[in-house]
């Protein structure tokens, strides 16, 4: 497996799409709402999008900003969403990033309902899945997956396999 591809806005729309789909939601055309690059020192971008979820008779429009960053997401980023909720039509709102979300912001997520999910190497998945043994890997592994994240009852940040009951709150 070589180095895996650079997460650009249409591979993270797919990424997401592939990753909810795989964890037994129902997902409808994502719709790109805002599309921005971030600020020096940080390289890369956000883009929010909107997407119809469903699970049984639990049906939302979700709001879910994506960040292509290498530092880690603040409290700031998930506090400003609900906001936006409104604004977008949306009944709730996503995080996801490729980098680790600090417990400030792990902490208003979980206040605010706001579901946090973190983009990870595939192999790092299939590691710490117990599927096979640590360091040989399918050929049909993907590229990246996603991890739900969340805080301990000890106030750690932790995060375990993306299950669509993680958005069954509402």
């Amino acid at each position: 497996m070589g180095s895996p591809p650079d997460i650009t806005p249409t591979y993270y729309q797919i990424l997401l799409v592939r990753e909810l789909r795989k964890a037994g939601m129902d997902v409808g055309d994502p719709l790109v709402h805002r599309r921005s690059e971030l600020p020096e020192p940080q390289q890369g971008f956000v883009l929010e999008l909107l997407v119809s979820l469903g699970l049984g008779q639990w049906r939302k429009r979700a709001l879910i900003a994506c960040y292509r960053q290498d530092g880690p997401v603040g409290q700031e980023i998930v506090t400003q969403l609900p906001s936006r909720l409104t604004a977008a039509k949306a009944d709730v709102g996503m995080v996801v990033a490729t980098g680790d979300f600090d417990a400030a912001a792990v902490a208003a997520a979980q206040q605010s309902g706001i579901v946090l999910l973190q983009v990870i190497d595939g192999r790092k998945a299939y590691d710490s899945s117990g599927w096979g043994a640590p360091g040989h890997y399918p050929a049909w592994l993907p590229a990246h997956a996603l991890q739900f994240v969340e805080s301990a009852p000890d106030g750690t940040v932790r995060s375990r396999p993306l299950e669509a009951r993680v958005f069954q709150g509402d």
